[in-house]
């Protein structure tokens, strides 16, 4: 995703889950694409105001509840626009992959 949106001409920032001040760091992001795989670690407090916000995040909680790597609720109130777990980016995900897997396939012929 880095290198997409940097051969959009997007800056990009790669942050990691030993980042140092990672809120501080997501705050300034006018895009958040969340894949620490750690359950509702994204929360309010790393999102601007307006920010979009990608989850690609797939995590279960102690209930057995899916959930992805942003606190939904509370991140989609400043949010202008945001991804849910389920019924995200998994079906694009999918639906690439399967793609791909066919243009693989040609290839061969």
């Amino acid at each position: 995703m880095a290198t997409l949106l940097t051969k959009a001409n997007c800056t990009v920032t790669v942050c990691h889950s030993r980042t140092k001040n990672i809120a501080d760091v997501c705050k300034q992001a006018d895009i958040i694409v969340a894949a620490i795989g750690r359950a509702e670690y994204v929360t309010a407090d790393f999102v601007k105001e307006g920010a979009v916000v990608i989850d690609v995040g797939m995590n279960r909680k102690d209930d057995g509840k899916l959930c992805g790597d942003v606190a939904f609720d509370e991140v989609a109130a400043k949010a202008s626009h945001i991804t849910p777990v389920p019924g995200g980016v998994g079906p694009m995900t999918i639906a690439m992959l399967l793609a791909n897997t066919m243009k693989a396939f040609e290839s061969t012929l």
